[in-house]
């Protein structure tokens, strides 16, 4: 006597493939609250190592970055275990450093709880592994941009060529996989998209009299890569939309940081708007 039940059967399924997406996302929002952690703290590396004060101490830069431990920012005390945890090691260490006694900046789990949220919907989104990864290394690269440029208005070289790079292979491998086969135009509209915004980025440049980075214009190029069109036709514009907006609630609130009251870290902006223009076009 047959005793399967197809509609249980059927029911068993979706549960599990309703369980399965949910450990997805979550996995993928774990990764990237960790990934943020790592970025973080290497920017911040990067930023003392190269930009700031203390950079003619550090002799050995290379091992600093790649080889120090995480510490207080204030008084270099290394950062314990629990402080480690995304997020929850900020409320786990109450918000203090435990050496020095010194406050902590709330930018740290919420920066974590937003790249946790980053990386859930980017897991929901069905993205295939390689394109998850390509998004993993663009978000260290843009945070690398993001931080440094906030701090001392300038953009690391080798963050753009990062990007530049990592931008070409996924035109070539992801999203273009048979650009060579010379059957459609995918690949040359991507290409011209960013090089049309590239082009009128320098004209601006001139425009302005120069007093817009050349940094940024390269930065336009190789976020236009990853992008693709259509996405990187709307980055400009959108990066603008976010630097106005931020300079007008700043202009209203003393709690808000710039680096500047004249000049504008278009870099943040310009990153700020890949990372969300991205996950816009995963999940729309």
């Amino acid at each position: 006597m047959n005793t399967d039940v197809p509609g249980s059967t059927l029911a068993g399924g979706h549960l599990g493939g309703e369980l399965m997406t949910v450990m997805i996302v979550i996995v993928g929002g774990l990764l990237f609250a960790v990934w943020h952690s790592f970025s973080d703290a290497l920017a911040w590396r990067i930023f003392t190592a190269y930009y700031s004060a203390e950079r003619k101490k550090i002799t050995h830069k290379l091992a600093f970055i790649f080889g120090s431990s995480s510490r207080c920012e204030y008084c270099s005390a290394p950062v314990p275990a629990l402080g480690l945890i995304p997020v929850a090691g900020f409320f786990l260490m109450k918000g203090r450093c435990r050496a020095c006694e010194r406050k902590l900046s709330y930018r740290f789990p919420v920066f974590e709880g937003l790249a946790a949220v980053y990386g859930m919907l980017l897991a929901f989104s069905g993205v295939t592994a390689a394109e998850f990864a390509v998004s993993l290394i663009a978000y260290l690269l843009v945070w690398l941009v993001v931080s440094t440029d906030y701090r001392v208005l300038l953009i690391p070289t080798e963050a753009i060529l990062g990007l530049l790079i990592l931008g070409i292979v996924y035109l070539l491998t992801m999203k273009n996989p048979h650009w060579y086969e010379l059957k459609d135009t995918g690949l040359g509209i991507d290409l011209a998209v960013a090089f049309v915004w590239f082009f009128l980025f320098h004209m601006l440049r001139i425009l302005s009299g120069y007093k817009m980075g050349l940094a940024d214009v390269r930065l336009v190029l190789a976020l236009g890569f990853l992008l693709g069109h259509p996405l990187a036709l709307f980055l400009p514009g959108f990066a603008a939309m976010l630097a106005i907006g931020f300079y007008l609630v700043r202009r209203y609130s003393i709690l808000i940081y710039a680096p500047s009251d004249t000049e504008i870290p278009f870099g943040v902006f310009l990153g700020a708007g890949y990372l969300l223009l991205n996950l816009a076009g995963r999940l729309v």
